[in-house]
């Protein structure tokens, strides 16, 4: 799936049968946002991705997961295990939910106003402007706070700045109800009230 060559997909093919597939970027954070959910379950997950992602639903269960999976990451293939990663590159540097108007706000600006004008933008259109967001835009400034604080190498103005702007830079910890509630025990086993 290459977009110079083949253009945006609105197909997939899971073998052999074509499926057409709701492509635009809406439906698509809707499914990022299910992955992303600690409450659901992984059959949930890829119900929801089969629901959403889907108008034509394939036969090939497994591998529609798989197809679904390899759209949303605009066709790059997932990198192998065994790859070495530090905790700086694995820290989460947005959140969809929690980033959601700053995202728009910098997406929209690469798209020239199409998000707010609300017609159709495909899934990859709008990941290609998020990685192109301009520097000057407020998103790519948080990103890069957040990243420099992953890697301790924040100057000292730049930690006065991300002191005086804790609820913009820090991305809330998230956390299930399953460990919540064992966070819960523990504090009580403490003598404290959650």
């Amino acid at each position: 799936m290459g977009v110079l060559t083949s253009g945006l997909p609105t197909m997939i093919s899971v073998n052999g049968e074509i499926c057409r597939i709701r492509a635009d970027y809406q439906t698509c954070l809707k499914i990022i946002m299910a992955f992303e959910d600690k409450e659901l379950t992984s059959m949930e997950k890829a119900m929801i991705l089969l629901e959403l992602l889907y108008i034509d639903k394939p036969k090939d269960i497994q591998t529609a997961l798989e197809k679904g999976i390899l759209f949303l990451d605009c066709g790059e293939e997932r990198s192998k295990e065994g790859v070495e990663r530090s905790d700086s590159d694995i820290s989460r540097k947005y959140s969809f939910q929690h980033d959601e108007k700053y995202i728009f706000a910098g997406v929209n600006k690469v798209l020239n106003g199409r998000l707010s004008a609300g017609g159709f933008v495909h899934w990859w259109e709008f990941v290609l402007a998020f990685m192109d967001l301009p520097e000057d835009c407020l998103m790519s400034k948080i990103i890069y706070y957040r990243t420099q604080y992953a890697k301790g190498r924040l100057t000292r103005e730049e930690k006065e700045i991300w002191a005086k702007n804790r609820e913009l830079f820090e991305l809330p910890v998230e956390i299930s109800a399953e460990e919540e509630q064992a966070l819960d025990v523990f504090m009580q086993k403490l003598g404290r009230k959650p």
